[in-house]
C-alpha cells in the first residue's frame, strides 16, 4: 500500500506499507511455521549514491500470511528511478535468519499500476 503527501509539483512523500500472502514454510520439520519480518531497501539511484535500508518490520510469529503494521516513508521525485528492494525472513532464535524469498519494485510504476502486487523470489 502506498498513500502520499505532496510537498511540491515534482516531490512527494510517500508512505509505504508492505504485506506477504502465500509465503512459504522455511521453518524446517518439526519446527512450526516461519515467524516472518521484511526488511526495506531504498536502491541507489546512481553510480554516485549507496542504498539506504528504510528499516525492518516487526515479527509476525507462526504465520504465511503477513501484513505488518510498520511503515516506511521515502521521498519521491517525479520522472526519477525510485527502486525499493523488500527482503522477507525467516526468524530463528538460534542462528541466522533464513531468507524467505525477495522483490523489487519500481515506486513511479507501482503507482500507476491498478493492483500493486509484486511477486517474491524464492532463493
Amino acid at each position: 500500500l502506498i498513500s502520499y503527501i505532496i510537498h511540491n509539483q515534482k516531490i512527494m512523500k510517500l508512505q509505504v506499507s508492505v504485506k506477504a500472502t502465500d509465503l512459504q514454510n522455511v521453518a524446517g520439520a518439526f519446527k512450526g511455521t516461519s515467524d516472518p519480518f521484511a526488511v526495506l531497501t531504498l536502491l541507489a539511484k546512481d553510480r554516485n549514491s549507496k542504498p539506504v535500508i528504510l528499516g525492518k518490520t516487526e515479527v509476525v510469529k507462526n504465520s504465511l500470511e503477513a501484513d505488518w503494521a510498520t511503515t516506511f516513508f521515502v521521498d519521491f521525485e517525479l520522472g526519477q528511478p525510485t527502486n525499493i528492494l523488500v527482503k522477507i525472513f525467516d526468524e530463528v532464535s538460534k542462528g541466522d535468519n533464513k531468507s524467505m524469498g525477495s522483490c523489487l519494485f519500481n515506486i513511479g510504476a507501482t503507482l500507476g499500476a491498478k493492483v500493486r502486487t509484486v511477486r517474491l523470489r524464492h532463493f
